[in-house]
């Protein structure tokens, strides 16, 4: 009988000792996991940070540099026909400037997803990507009820992103879908392209844990909706990515 006792009484300690340990180990893997989000945050702004001086430095920087020769140009000449060329050429880079500062504007804040919600930012950012990309991009709503503002501009970054990768990796892509759906208390938001496509499995048994910069932006993302994030793909088969979340706040 006091073998017994002993004996509960040492898998007891074992067993409370082994549940400890468990408890400790999830802990720090949690705190590690908040570690790299932290860090993927840091990184993703510090490439946002370079993107936005390099689009300064070479594209409206040089821009104004341009138009800065043409004014010098325009107060050194006497010809009225020179100075009326150079007058007109200096409007229409000056023109383009704006337009790039407006564009850098948007890519910082879409001033048009406070104003008019997801769906028109959605809109306008397919218009831009139209207008400047080779990569058609097709729109695809289906939104009646906004969400928290916080919500639809996380959103609207994972869309942005998705984007751009598509842009920059999908080879060969001359399509790309973007699909926002809202059913009852689900949201999801679909981005599909028509391009070389890769392999998943492969590509995950290959990639290092942190990942790219941009995904991981993607991901701390999905992190802060308590959404979940998959992806499909096969090589010739394009790419598509899935953002699915349940939310109270939709009707």
């Amino acid at each position: 009988m006091l073998l017994s006792g002993v004996a509960l009484v040492l898998f007891v300690v074992v067993y409370q000792k082994r549940l400890l340990q468990q408890q400790l180990q999830l802990r720090a893997a949690e705190a590690e996991y908040q570690q790299q989000l932290l860090a993927a945050v840091i990184e993703a702004q510090e490439h946002e940070r370079e993107r936005i001086g390099r689009d300064l430095h070479d594209g409206i920087g040089s821009t104004l540099a341009t138009a800065k020769l043409l004014m010098g140009r325009l107060e050194s000449t006497d010809a009225a026909e020179e100075a009326a060329n150079l007058s007109s050429m200096v409007k229409e880079i000056l023109g383009e400037a704006v337009h790039d500062v407006r564009g850098l504007s948007h890519s910082l804040y879409p001033a048009v997803l406070d104003r008019f919600g997801l769906a028109e930012a959605l809109q306008h950012l397919a218009d831009v990507c139209n207008e400047t990309s080779t990569l058609d991009v097709e729109l695809s709503i289906e939104y009646q009820q906004p969400l928290a503002l916080a919500q639809e501009l996380a959103l609207y970054r994972i869309c942005q992103e998705l984007i751009h990768n598509a842009q920059k990796h999908a080879r060969g892509a001359t399509l790309l879908q973007v699909r926002l759906r809202q059913h009852g208390t689900r949201v999801s938001l679909a981005v599909e392209d028509d391009g070389c496509g890769f392999d998943s499995a492969a590509l995950e048994s290959s990639r290092p844990a942190s990942g790219g910069a941009g995904l991981r932006s993607i991901e701390v993302r999905v992190q802060m909706l308590r959404a979940r994030l998959s992806q499909q793909s096969a090589p010739g088969q394009g790419t598509c990515t899935l953002i699915e979340m349940d939310t109270p706040t939709a009707a």
